[in-house]
Formats: structure tokens, sequence, C-alpha cells
């Protein structure tokens, strides 16, 4: 095992940093129509959904 000191990342957010990294709009979206807004969620996660449809909005724009 890895002695490295990373904090656990919820399997969403990994997702979701990739596809603003790499500018995939389409997956972006995906990703925002898999949210479960019904259940509570790591503020993690719900940072990175935030940073995510922000993303989405700017994208559109242009």
């Amino acid at each position: 095992m890895s002695t490295s000191t990373r904090h656990p990342a919820p399997p969403y957010g990994v997702a979701i940093q990739s596809a603003i990294s790499e500018g995939k709009l389409p997956q972006m979206k995906a990703l925002l129509k898999q949210r479960d807004t019904s259940k509570p969620e790591p503020k993690e996660l719900s940072t990175a959904y935030e940073k995510l449809a922000k993303e989405v909005a700017r994208l559109e724009k242009h």
C-alpha cells in the first residue's frame, strides 16, 4: 500500500474533475444528470458539482 497522505476522493469527483479539465461538455452534462439530489453528499462532491455546473454554463455561452 502507498504511504502517501492523499485524501480519498468521491468516485464521481474524479470523473467530474476529469471532464472539466478535458473540456468534454457532453460528459459534463451527463454527470450533472446523474446527480442524485435526494441524498446527502460529501462537501467535496457538492463543490465539484457546483464547479461542473459553472463550467457547463460557461461553455454553453460560447
